[in-house]
């Protein structure tokens, strides 16, 4: 009986921690340093699968090596220490989830109370719209956007915001009574409105990049084609009308107009958003030229970038001089043509946490990879904590949905 409530006691303490950590998100960066490494004790205390826990490992290792490695040539032991230590949580944020183990049940909750705390965001990042909401939108014709939580981090919040609507909408599939999908489709329409007032490129990019999948999955299947044409219609009335009513979305819209016409025929200009992307892509490209090998180390890479543009472009200001929004130009001008093998080996070990039959996973796992490709998504705290917990959701949902495959027969959504 001791042994029983023991049990309990653990469990119910392991499930508040992770509680606690979702709840971080809102309270800033300390906040989530700090639950980062308190839920690594879950792998302490609990006796889970260790058989998926040595895979993830495996993989973030891969990621995380070559960054430890570049010290040994970084002159800047500060940047290069704090790059390696944003990468930590890889490992402490998924173990501890992982180790938990936890039931359907309560995977639904988490899920529930991630839904929650991002839409408490958006609630925040409105009313801070409303407050100025003239001079806000009227910044958004020089490619500033509202304010957001996760520290103004409008990027990563986007990108959390998709991924939330993917994972609460796959949730509400697998299990759910007509009260919670009501509620959560409520919630994501919510959601998906307020990504286009924000309209911040990444998020946009990985919802729209999930409803084409969606779209040509059950068009593609002769039973779901009405379901395909309803999706498509709705994405393009929401589109239409969000662009119509968001003054925001209408001045983002013709910023990235007007910005793609200079950078495309090579004027970049000061403040020009996407022109400093190209920039940095030209300049990780360049470093990785003259590095092949080893690159210039996680700690130098951002003052070979400031190189670079005293060179080529002196104009430029400070904030436009950034390491490249691409991990794996950042990889092979940081560790050389090894580390972003490395890096695509930890990338290519995950996989198997989603599944390539199901729609939902399938998204989700497009949805991670597409910010790797346009942002140094994995070079912030926040950017690795987002992408840790998404991992271990995903995984967890796919093993509930193959569970109820196989206990009642269904046929899963298979691309």
């Amino acid at each position: 009986m001791k042994a029983l409530l023991k049990n309990n006691l653990k469990q119910r303490i392991s499930f508040l921690i992770l509680v606690l950590f979702v709840l971080s998100f809102l309270a800033g960066r300390a906040a989530l340093s700090v639950m980062s490494v308190a839920i690594l004790f879950l792998f302490i205390w609990n006796h889970a699968n260790r058989t998926i826990i040595k895979k993830l490992v495996m993989a973030a290792s891969c990621i995380i090596i070559p960054v430890l490695i570049s010290g040994l040539w970084s002159d800047d032991k500060n940047i290069w220490w704090q790059s390696f230590i944003n990468k930590i949580p890889l490992i402490t944020i998924g173990i501890g989830f992982l180790a938990v183990a936890p039931d359907q049940k309560q995977i639904k909750q988490i899920i529930y109370l991630l839904t929650a705390v991002v839409l408490l965001g958006c609630l925040w990042s409105v009313l801070n719209f409303l407050n100025d909401k003239e001079a806000i939108t009227r910044s958004y014709l020089v490619a500033k956007v509202m304010p957001t939580v996760l520290d103004d981090d409008h990027i990563r919040f986007s990108w959390l915001i998709a991924l939330s609507v993917i994972v609460l909408n796959w949730q509400l599939i697998i299990r759910s009574n007509k009260i919670e999908k009501i509620i959560g489709g409520i919630a994501s329409v919510l959601l998906i409105v307020y990504l286009h007032l924000l309209a911040s490129k990444t998020g946009l990019l990985c919802l729209y990049a999930s409803v084409f999948i969606m779209i040509i999955y059950f068009l593609s299947k002769k039973e779901t084609r009405k379901i395909s044409l309803l999706l498509f219609a709705g994405t393009v009335t929401i589109l239409f009308a969000c662009y119509k009513i968001f003054p925001t979305l209408h001045n983002r819209v013709q910023y990235v107009v007007y910005d793609f016409s200079n950078y495309s025929n090579g004027i970049i200009e000061t403040g020009s958003s996407d022109g400093a992307r190209v920039l940095s892509m030209k300049a990780g490209w360049f470093i990785t030229k003259n590095h092949p090998f080893a690159g210039v180390g996680f700690g130098d890479l951002k003052n070979e970038i400031d190189h670079w543009h005293e060179q080529f472009h002196p104009n430029t200001l400070d904030y436009e001089r950034f390491i490249p929004t691409n991990e794996w130009l950042i990889y092979a001008a940081a560790t050389g043509v090894i580390g972003a093998i490395l890096f695509s080996i930890g990338i290519i070990l995950l996989l198997p946490f989603f599944s390539f039959k199901n729609i939902f996973s399938f998204c989700l796992m497009i949805s991670l990879l597409i910010p790797l490709m346009t942002d140094d998504s994995m070079e912030g705290q926040y950017g690795v904590a987002i992408f840790s917990v998404v991992i271990c959701l995903g995984y967890y949902l796919k093993m509930f949905s193959q569970d109820i495959q196989y206990k009642t027969g269904a046929q899963e959504l298979t691309l």
